[in-house]
């Protein structure tokens, strides 16, 4: 099988790393000319928490029109927000009928590629594994747990997906409703991860303070009501038992507060969330939309009030797109949980 990695940054340079180093594949990475330029040098190097792999079996592009040969699976694992300008691009494959894997944050990409490729080619996937770049061409795995999840939209070969995977050495599951499944990520994804974006403060400082902790709670089970209004419950994901956090969330704060401590040290180790690296990147864009922002949306449509994701999802896009000062609330938990309050968050 020939898989290529389309967007391949930290996740999609893990993944097709992995899947080439075991030859569970023939892969091709498509990514920014940096990144390309080093494979190509020195070969793809990843930084697992077992040893330092080198791939060097592995073709890496910049343009499809680079491609050696068509592509049996695509794993798409671009920015949320990049979804539109990857569909695009890959129209002439996806009319093809190759199937696409959506290794995305959020919700709602698998609906607008869907569009384009047709349900049945299109698989949801989740994965619970967390990486970075350190710099072009070297990519750290930050935790050992973790996996992927996979759910077919339609009819698509989500099984056949997963062995693939598991040969290379990825603990998969596969789901049968691919919105429980992505809706469930959502609820991890969401968790320290917009307030560290908009205060400039660690995971580990949000969850220590009371107040903070409370907008947390108050954004996650809002996202929870939304999600059962659509018809879908948490599901555990690989090494992420997400029914337990939904109880653990509506435990006494002192109690979950310490608990989910412990969580987002072992799930992300040292890495600041992703809405804060599009940030701190000056990237114009966020992924809040799909995360809080989707919440929100879906809120709005259903009639269940999101008050706390609209804030968080407002206030981030805005600073993103430069019209919020982002020294108003840089480092000042004070000013966001006022903003709160005024937001008519109770």
């Amino acid at each position: 099988m020939h898989v290529l990695c389309y967007g391949a940054g930290a996740i999609g340079s893990l993944v097709g790393g992995r899947l080439s180093q075991s030859r569970a594949a023939s892969v091709t990475v498509l990514a920014r000319m940096p990144h390309v330029a080093a494979i190509r040098t020195w070969g793809l190097v990843l930084e697992t928490p077992r040893g330092r792999l080198v791939c060097k079996d592995l073709d890496s592009i910049v343009a499809l029109d680079d491609l050696a040969s068509p592509p049996d699976l695509v794993i798409l694992t671009v920015k949320s927000y990049q979804t539109a300008g990857a569909l695009a691009d890959l129209r002439e494959l996806l009319r093809r009928g190759v199937p696409v894997v959506s290794l995305q944050n959020g919700v709602g990409s698998e609906e607008a590629i869907a569009a384009v490729a047709g349900a049945d080619h299109v698989v949801a996937g989740s994965i619970t594994i967390s990486a970075s770049v350190l710099r072009p061409g070297v990519v750290r795995q930050q935790t050992e747990g973790g996996g992927i999840a996979l759910a077919p939209v339609g009819d698509a070969p989500a099984a056949e997906v997963a062995a693939v995977f598991r040969r290379a050495g990825f603990p998969t599951a596969v789901h049968r409703d691919y919105r429980a499944m992505k809706w469930s990520k959502l609820l991890l994804n969401q968790l320290a991860n917009a307030s560290c974006a908009i205060l400039d403060l660690p995971p580990a400082a949000i969850v220590r303070d009371p107040r903070l902790f409370r907008i947390e709670r108050d954004a996650f089970h809002e996202a929870v009501r939304v999600m059962r209004g659509l018809g879908a419950r948490p599901v555990s994901l690989p090494g992420y038992p997400v029914p337990l956090v939904e109880r653990l969330m509506a435990a006494p704060a002192w109690l979950g507060r310490r608990l989910l401590a412990r969580g987002i040290a072992r799930g992300r180790g040292q890495k600041m969330p992703s809405l804060w690296e599009d940030i701190e990147k000056g990237r114009g864009r966020s992924e809040v939309e799909a995360l809080n922002g989707a919440v929100a949306r879906e809120g709005a449509r259903l009639g269940i009030p999101t008050p706390t994701n609209a804030m968080l999802a407002d206030v981030l896009l805005a600073i993103a797109s430069g019209a919020r000062d982002r020294g108003e609330l840089r480092r000042k938990p004070d000013a966001l949980v006022a903003l709160r309050r005024r937001c008519g968050a109770t």
